[in-house]
């Protein structure tokens, strides 16, 4: 063996281990990289709300907790669609309801306090009092006091 053929399988050796094994390692994670990516992240411009509530509603809802005393759950912003089962020939009304007496024992929707005034919430009352279910009309912008509350929840 010559000393020029050393030279060239040393050569080679290092030809492979340092250019050849690091080339194809790094072509397979590149390839990896772009199969794997998600294409449609796009970039989210939203944040989380600093308040749910203002003070005002924010207010009324613990009052109507502490009056309640644990009886029933109260749920806020409610769909329309969550509360009423309509049959497949008749149109299904859509709307929110904004707070949601639930009895803790039966699960059976005992009172609705919400705001009728509007067009598509008009269209609601009459539906919801036909399945017998205690209505309070409440104006968003002005809250009952705690009297006309404990006058309603105890009737």
């Amino acid at each position: 063996m010559s000393t020029a053929s050393v030279y060239l399988s040393y050569a080679f050796i290092y030809f492979v281990l340092f250019i050849a094994v690091p080339f194809i390692a790094v072509t397979f994670v590149m390839t990896c990289i772009k199969f794997f990516k998600s294409e449609t992240a796009a970039p989210v411009h939203a944040k989380i709300k600093d308040r749910l509530f203002d003070n005002e509603s924010l207010g009324f809802l613990k009052s109507l907790k502490s009056l309640t005393k644990g009886e029933y759950e109260i749920c806020s912003h409610v769909p329309l669609e969550s509360v009423i089962e309509v049959n497949a020939d008749e149109a299904e009304p859509h709307g929110y309801l904004d707070y949601v007496l639930i009895d803790q024992n039966s699960s059976e929707i005992k009172m609705v306090i919400s705001d009728f005034s509007d067009k598509s919430s008009a269209e609601i009352k009459p539906l919801l009092q036909k399945l017998n279910i205690r209505l309070i009309d409440m104006k968003r912008n002005c809250p009952m006091d705690k009297q006309h509350l404990m006058q309603a929840l105890a009737a």
